[in-house]
């Protein structure tokens, strides 16, 4: 169902034309080939399927799969990669997705990371292999033109954190995963850790900031200007919402974890996921504490992200509204940003993982249940 705009509100408010830019990789740098304008355009931003999305040009023009696009007016500012160009008599007809798209490969994880005790965080991870396959790569033709940051405070990073990925043999810490699809996507879905992307194009850069929104925005479906056109929600994910943890050296010492509505969780038995599904551990202290109580309360803690990390935002809660509307401000919320929304009498926690850009309204994506992922976009990067 679309939001029906009266003639007074379409007058009063009518998107301004965009200016659409095409840059080419050549070596790790951005260099303009081509720019265009367009007048009615759909954006479909989606961070966990990274959808394709489609736009007409002028017929002469020089891009090809693989260029990056950037798309702005007053608005909006998204930065896409090229999948298809293909020319026609009148009009230049360009397939595009989300500029994460561009990291749909495979890479070699070390497993170890997921731990405290590695010292990595996980936007420090993610930022590392980033950097490592595209940027400091030996390979100059596998360099792409991005720069990568760390962007929260190392304090508010996430310390403690699991994908729940295995080796894929017993005498060996590592596994192939899926850049795109396992170990981005999921830093979203489970930690709300998300890669924002800004162009520079004086220094022929794009720049990734790895970081979380600690902001909670808060949304009152119940308003007219706000139409909720799906709400699959369930307060109780499945696995373990308590879960007890045992000192394998000393059975007496045992610490109690809940997870939360917010799908945080700590020692404190309040705002619970019920009804009750328990699970019990045991573990070894860790051994680089002098203190072996503060040991355990380590390796508890490791034990429970790991165990917790299995409880993502896979609900899925889609919203629409005006471009324009002042209370819920869908141009200026980024991907990552967790909400509470209001409706019908109850309350539900989730984030921000897709924007659907639309001339009038916008769509809102909340949760990360989707349409299957497929893997291997059909993408080539043009070296010249």
């Amino acid at each position: 169902m679309a939001l029906e705009l009266n003639s007074t509100w379409k007058d009063a408010y009518t998107m301004l034309p965009y200016k659409v830019d095409f840059f080419r990789n050549d070596l790790g740098e951005l260099y303009f080939v081509h720019g265009d304008t367009a007048s009615q355009i759909v954006i479909d931003d989606d961070y966990i399927s990274a959808k394709a999305n489609s736009i007409d040009i002028g017929p002469l023009a020089d891009v090809a799969s693989g260029d990056i696009v950037h798309i702005q007016n007053n608005d909006i500012d998204f930065l896409g990669v090229v999948t298809d160009a293909s020319p026609g008599e009148y009009t230049t007809t360009v397939s595009y997705r989300p500029f994460i798209s561009i990291f749909d490969e495979d890479f070699l994880f070390d497993t170890r990371l997921q731990s405290s005790s590695s010292g990595r965080t996980l936007e420090q991870a993610i930022a590392d292999y980033l950097t490592q396959i595209y940027v400091t790569t030996s390979d100059i033709y596998q360099r792409l033109p991005i720069e990568v940051n760390v962007g929260i405070p190392a304090a508010n990073q996430t310390r403690r954190w699991s994908l729940g990925i295995e080796p894929d043999t017993d005498d060996s810490y590592y596994a192939v995963v899926g850049l795109y699809s396992e170990l981005i996507v999921n830093a979203l879905k489970q930690y709300g850790v998300v890669i924002r992307v800004r162009p520079s194009f004086s220094e022929r850069k794009i720049i990734l900031t790895i970081t979380k929104s600690t902001e909670v925005l808060k949304i009152d479906g119940d308003l007219e200007n706000v139409i909720v056109k799906t709400l699959r929600y369930y307060d109780r994910p499945e696995g373990a919402n308590k879960l007890i943890v045992y000192d394998s050296e000393d059975y007496s010492l045992h610490l109690t974890f809940y997870l939360h509505s917010d799908r945080s969780f700590d020692v404190e038995d309040d705002d619970r996921i019920v009804p009750v599904v328990q699970e019990i551990r045991t573990t070894t202290p860790d051994s680089s504490y002098s203190d072996p109580d503060e040991g355990f309360v380590e390796a508890a803690l490791d034990v429970a992200y790991s165990v917790f990390s299995g409880v993502a935002w896979d609900n899925l809660i889609e919203l629409e509204t005006y471009a324009n509307d002042q209370n819920v401000q869908p141009l200026k919320m980024e991907i990552g940003q967790t909400v509470k929304l209001w409706y019908n009498g109850g309350q539900y926690d989730s984030i921000l993982t897709g924007k659907v850009i639309n001339p009038d309204n916008i769509t809102l994506l909340f949760g990360s249940e989707r349409i299957e992922y497929t893997k291997r976009f059909n993408k080539m990067w043009r070296k010249n």
